[in-house]
């Protein structure tokens, strides 16, 4: 019995103080939101970090930090990070040159990350309610930081989960836009001298989303085009007239660092063609407009090309000068009305498909309801929140129908902002909310046996916090099981780059995404790829990089060299090494088998090609060299 009185109390003191820390951190962003916001996030990224296994969600991050750092495939640090501006580029290589052990390019992206959310959490505690500020005092913060943490659940945490730039760029500027609209609302309320601070981070915040990506910066602006028409007309001209000099700063400050992004392509005689090229190579393999069908078969052969060869640059392989040259590039899309032919019921059920198995656009569409219930009712505040629900499911349709499926690092941003816009417009305690019964309503509804307040709510109220749980849990444990694949993955990847030693004089050559670098976290400044010769058959082949690389290697036909030489390792798949036989069979009139020497996870193998001398030679060679 003592134990059992010992044990309550002590519960009873804990949650004691737990309600205490919660009432100091409300009234610490009561009274001062911005150091509450650079506090709070960075508990919540610190706790983040320590509780997941971030990693990237392509392999195009881990290439841009090996330009950087000048690791990997790229010999030294480099500027030209193809997707990011030059700028950061100019900054990131710089930053490797001087401190090469630190992970300057993870760092980055995190930092952009922070100052983004410390941005949107003081926006949602800050941004003018349209009830009394002395009846939304407690219970209205207590209010904003609930939705904010189930935001960062659902929505940052995913985008740090699988932390890309192309989702850093789009906080960013989603950041940007939401501090304008809070410089502008405090106008309109004769707030004027707390209007510098957040138009001036705007600016900022913006800029640093159109140099991270300039085509995430358009996705934003696009879907918050109905937050901007829902509020103009309540605002008065001087509050617009800001806001317009703020997104005119922004906009000659990403002119000007797009111009300069541009030029330094084009006046560089190593990269003046690779832009245009790259923009019809991405129609082959990475929109997947193409396709070799009885009906299209006489458009590759005018070219020269065999089916083989559109699968080999349809999985990525394009190294070959001659073959994959502009000019036959060109001729085949301009050859057929490939963009409209691809969209066939196929290309639809293939979309509806990956839509419906991303479980973090479901956690977010499951809690998107209880953020409507929770916003105020008043000014028509909902019909913009939906508006840009609606404006960001009009965007993924028009990136489907005119370019490709779209990734989820593209349209989970788009379908999760109307979750983000739901913080700017907080319910106060005066205006009712849906989710709450009155109390009038709940102490008639109960029975004398003392029904909970859960019977005492409306059956509406039951349903939307019943989705809100379940999209709390389908979000945070889709993570967390990304989480454990990555850990265990990455174990796997360590184990093959230290038996990859620079010391043995071989080539590596990555086929596609075989070689998994997103599993590498953001936080590794990459010394195990250091003097690690390496080729990638990605969007990164016939850069002066890879030129480089392969005259290093005496290398003028890399497909030749794959077939003959014995000091070149090639990661790949099983898909992979066939339709390089047929290659080299059609091309170089060679017959090869591949020769497996070490294995990268479950089905991808890294190993040479021997010539095929008699049948099973080649294949008991490799059996004969596992075992050793």
């Amino acid at each position: 019995m003592e134990a059992i009185v010992v044990t309550t109390s002590g519960t009873v003191h804990r949650c004691r103080r737990l309600r205490t820390a919660r009432r100091a951190c409300e009234e610490l962003a009561q009274r001062a939101p911005l150091r509450f916001s650079l506090l709070a996030v960075l508990v919540l990224l610190a706790t983040s970090a320590a509780a997941f296994q971030f990693s990237y969600d392509t392999n195009d991050d881990v290439f841009m930090t090996m330009i950087a750092a000048g690791k990997g495939f790229c010999p030294v640090p480099d500027e030209h990070l193809i997707f990011t501006n030059v700028l950061i580029g100019r900054a990131l290589s710089r930053l490797y040159t001087a401190w090469p052990y630190v992970p300057w390019y993870g760092c980055y992206l995190l930092s952009v990350h922070y100052a983004a959310q410390v941005a949107v959490l003081y926006c949602a505690l800050t941004i003018p309610s349209r009830c009394r500020p002395a009846a939304d005092s407690a219970r209205g913060v207590r209010r904003r930081l609930a939705l904010y943490l189930v935001y960062f659940a659902l929505v940052e945490l995913a985008f740090l989960n699988n932390l890309q730039f192309t989702t850093t760029a789009f906080l960013a500027a989603q950041a940007g836009i939401f501090l304008v609209l809070l410089a502008a609302l405090r106008l309109a309320r004769q707030m004027g001298s707390a209007v510098i601070l957040p138009l001036c981070a705007a600016v900022l915040l913006l800029a640093a989303a159109a140099l991270v990506r300039l085509e995430s910066l358009w996705m934003a602006l696009l879907v918050a085009v109905p937050l901007v028409v829902f509020l103009a007309p309540r605002l008065p001209r001087r509050a617009l007239v800001f806001g317009g000099c703020a997104v005119a700063s922004a906009t000659l400050l990403i002119v000007l660092a797009t111009a300069y992004d541009r030029a330094s392509y084009e006046h560089d005689p190593r990269w003046s063609r690779f832009l245009d090229y790259n923009r019809l190579r991405v129609k082959f393999n990475d929109y997947r407009w193409t396709s070799y069908t009885p009906e299209t078969a006489k458009v590759f052969s005018a070219a020269g090309w065999t089916k083989n060869d559109h699968d080999m640059i349809a999985h990525w392989f394009f190294d070959d000068a001659r073959l994959y040259s502009e000019k036959h590039l060109r001729f085949i899309l301009e050859a057929y009305p490939w963009q409209t032919a691809r969209l066939t019921p196929l290309y639809y059920r293939e979309v509806c498909r990956k839509l419906l198995q991303e479980r973090s656009v479901w956690s977010v569409l499951l809690v998107l309801p209880f953020f409507l219930a929770s916003i105020d009712r008043g000014g028509g505040a909902r019909w913009a929140v939906l508006g840009c629900a609606i404006m960001g499911l009009a965007l993924v349709l028009i990136l489907i129908f005119c370019f490709k499926l779209p990734p989820p690092r593209t349209y989970f941003p788009l379908l999760s902002f109307p979750l983000a816009a739901a913080l700017l417009f907080p319910a106060g305690s005066a205006g009712a909310s849906s989710l709450r019964a009155e109390p009038e309503m709940a102490q008639s509804a109960r029975s004398p046996h003392g029904s909970s307040d859960w019977h005492a709510r409306p059956p509406s109220s039951r349903v939307v916090l019943i989705l809100l749980v379940v999209g709390i849990v389908m979000g945070v444990y889709h993570q967390g099981r990304r989480s454990v694949h990555v850990f265990r993955k990455r174990r796997a990847l360590e184990a093959f780059l230290a038996d990859a030693r620079p010391a043995d004089h071989k080539l590596y050559v990555s086929w596609e995404a075989a070689l998994p670098f997103e599993l590498i976290s953001p936080l590794d400044n990459l010394a195990a790829w250091s003097g690690m010769p390496l080729l990638s058959l990605a969007w990164m082949q016939q850069t002066p990089w890879q030129e480089e690389i392969k005259r290093r290697f005496g290398i003028s036909s890399l497909a030749q060299a794959m077939s003959e030489r014995d000091d070149i390792v090639l990661v790949a798949t099983p898909v992979h090494r066939a339709l390089f036989v047929t290659f080299a069979k059609e091309h170089f009139q060679t017959d090869i088998e591949f020769v497996p020497v070490a294995s990268v996870g479950e089905n991808i193998v890294a190993g040479r090609f021997e010539r095929r001398t008699e049948p099973g030679q080649t294949a008991r060679q490799g059996a004969g060299a596992a075992q050793r």
